[in-house]
């Protein structure tokens, strides 16, 4: 019979005592930052925290853990409550848990990760590598994390098993060390695969005293400095060809991948290894990727190569950036502030023991996948670890993102970073192309817009959601792929669907003046294939104008357009915040802090979706989409007013 761990009682640190100003569940609001109303974060109050957050999360995988020993091809397994298979990955949450073992006294914790372990032979290859699935022709580069995982828990906590499973441990260890060795290069997968493949490559050499591991992982780390660009120093290589530039000349970016992976997989080498020369570039290109935190700790990866994984909180399969940003926060508090934030947020996120994909997961009835809570668990576990040496007594700095005043360019990306009084926002005219057909945010279309009492109000999906990892993407619910990004739309016969999404090649400028922030867009309706609308070009003027107690967006067409062509606005909604249509063209939309009002120079419409707020996985958020049509060939304006 399969039956899974009894939950136990958190005990500790409550839920309400933590959250505090978070008002978790709702629209994950500002938390009154930019106006100073909550309590400078301390280092000891991570540590709280962070151990609250993890036993929290142990408590939910220890549920979902199967024990039937009469099935040894589940027996130890983690089921996911979403995606409807086995997880190969799962065995990394050894780390976690014995973390917790070594924290609590709790055998259960030992229990499950001996049970983890026995399982982990159905993910077995005869070439020393774990396979991400149990399908053994499934992708073998995700051996680097699982050895990383059950590395530091034994080098941490190993003291806690017996002698054999110790040693049967670091026998596996070095066969996954040789394949390692023997596979990874800079061309194998992504960029994150090189830079995994330094820190544990090192990692196993100083723990089996392997220098053949020891020696390619430092080729590795430098061979990953060749990486990254010359101007901001973002880590680039997360696409195919890793070195190809874009029309534009943009470079292969992904901030979920290289924030929650990579980078910190560079970190962990450079301070194991002593070697100043990659250390010094990570933290420049932390730097850079810092600015794109927002305040409540959540990382825009709305315009990223593969934010087909973006959550709001990072990326679906990373491990997180807790443990480096502890480790840094020595040279630099902000990383610090920077962990505090995420963990917060990711704290936010969690639901009955486990991590959701994003902020409205819970609201909308969507499952978690198992996936998030187990990788998340590493970074936190990590960040616990080297946390206890670090001694922070004073209170953390701000974040950039909270500093931040007028338009910050990144021209190796065509993203631009918005900040006029209370609003955040991105606008992204990135036109690297991960796959054909998939297309994050671009076509100067917003990939966030953020207000500092109200929280999120726009986020960009893809444009269509397209399964590119099937094992690692959860199904769409409501059978409806509906996508979030603001934008500009005609739709044609048969489906035919032209966007100012699908162009690569739009162009982007900014104004500043005393009384508004102003980005202008030039740009073209495009089908998914490239293609005009049957009737000829249709070239667009969006223009978005930041107010203090507002925001305007203002389409107006270039070309004698077809009737019919569409603002569409999908304004970030959980489905408990009452909604009211005052007039045909104003609805306002009362949020815990606030009210949101809409207001458009031609009628508002509630864009019919099968459910009362249209959902979407990226980045997780619930939204009442309106839509205003011309009919005719003149301009649209919406605006969306925070009233306090």
């Amino acid at each position: 019979m399969t039956r899974t761990h009894p939950n136990s009682p958190l005990g500790g640190f409550s839920r309400r005592q933590f959250l505090g100003q978070l008002a978790v569940g709702a629209t994950l609001p500002g938390l009154g930052l930019l106006r100073g109303e909550v309590p400078a974060p301390t280092l000891s109050g991570f540590r709280a925290e962070a151990q609250a957050l993890l036993r929290e999360w142990g408590t939910g995988l220890l549920g979902l853990q199967v024990l039937d020993a009469s099935r040894p091809e589940l027996h130890g397994s983690l089921r996911c409550p979403a995606c409807g298979l086995l997880h190969g990955r799962c065995g990394d949450a050894a780390l976690p848990l014995l973390a917790l073992a070594a924290s609590s006294g709790d055998h259960r914790y030992l229990d499950a990760v001996s049970a983890l372990w026995g399982w982990m032979k159905n993910v077995d290859a005869p070439d020393g590598a774990w396979t991400n699935d149990v399908d053994p022709k499934s992708w073998k580069g995700i051996t680097v994390f699982s050895s990383i995982a059950w590395a530091e828990a034994l080098e941490w906590h190993g003291e806690l098993l017996d002698e054999p499973l110790r040693a049967a441990i670091r026998a596996r260890l070095r066969r996954a060390g040789r394949f390692i060795r023997d596979n990874f290069s800079t061309e194998l997968g992504n960029i994150n695969y090189a830079a995994a493949g330094s820190y544990g490559l090192a990692l196993l050499g100083n723990m089996l005293d392997e220098p053949s591991f020891s020696a390619k992982g430092r080729a590795l780390a430098h061979q990953v400095l060749a990486f990254f660009t010359p101007q901001d120093h973002f880590l680039f290589g997360e696409g195919h060809p890793t070195d190809l530039r874009s029309a534009k000349g943009c470079y292969p970016v992904d901030l979920g991948y290289n924030v929650t992976e990579s980078l910190p997989s560079l970190v962990h080498y450079a301070l194991l290894e002593n070697d100043k020369e990659v250390l010094d570039a990570a933290l420049a290109s932390f730097r850079t990727h810092l600015e794109f935190m927002l305040p409540d700790g959540a990382w825009d990866n709305s315009w990223g190569t593969r934010s087909y994984k973006w959550t709001y909180w990072g990326s679906r399969t990373a491990d997180g950036c807790q443990s480096a940003f502890i480790r840094l926060a020595a040279t630099d508090p902000v990383f610090a502030t920077a962990a505090l934030r995420s963990l917060q947020l990711l704290r936010a996120c969690t639901h009955d023991g486990l991590l959701h994909g994003g902020p409205h997961y819970a609201a909308h009835g969507v499952p978690p996948c198992v996936h998030h809570t187990f990788v998340q668990a590493k970074a936190i576990a990590g960040a616990l670890h080297y946390a206890g040496s670090l001694d922070m007594p004073g209170p953390m700095p701000a974040l950039p993102r909270l500093a931040a005043r007028a338009v910050r360019s990144f021209p190796e990306l065509d993203v631009h970073l918005a900040a006029f009084g209370p609003w955040r926002a991105t606008i992204s005219g990135y036109d690297w192309r991960y796959k054909p057909g998939l297309y994050q945010a671009s076509g100067g279309a917003p990939g966030m817009l953020w207000h500092e009492r109200l929280g999120p109000i726009l986020a960009a999906s893809l444009a269509t959601y397209l399964p590119i990892e099937k094992a690692n993407m959860q199904p769409v619910p409501d059978d409806e792929d509906f996508p979030l990004s603001c934008r500009v739309e005609l739709r044609g016969a048969e489906g035919a669907w032209f966007t100012n999404l699908h162009d690569g090649g739009a162009q982007i400028r900014h104004e500043t003046g005393l009384d508004a922030l102003r980005i202008v867009v030039e740009t073209r309706l495009l089908s998914a294939q490239g293609n005009n609308p049957d009737a000829g070009p249709c070239r667009f003027r969006i223009e978005y104008a930041f107010r203090p107690d507002s925001f305007t967006i203002t389409a107006v067409p270039l070309d004698a357009m077809p009737c019919g062509w569409s603002l569409v606005v999908p304004v970030i909604s959980r489905n408990s915040e009452p909604v009211e249509k005052l007039t045909p063209s104003r609805w306002k939309i009362s949020k815990p802090n606030g009210p949101l009002f809409a207001t458009a120079t031609a009628p508002i419409t509630r864009i019919a979706t099968r459910r009362e707020r249209a959902f979407n996985l990226i980045p997780g958020f619930e939204a009442l989409p309106f839509g205003v049509t011309s009919p005719a060939n003149g301009p649209l304006e919406l605006t969306l007013t925070a009233n306090s």
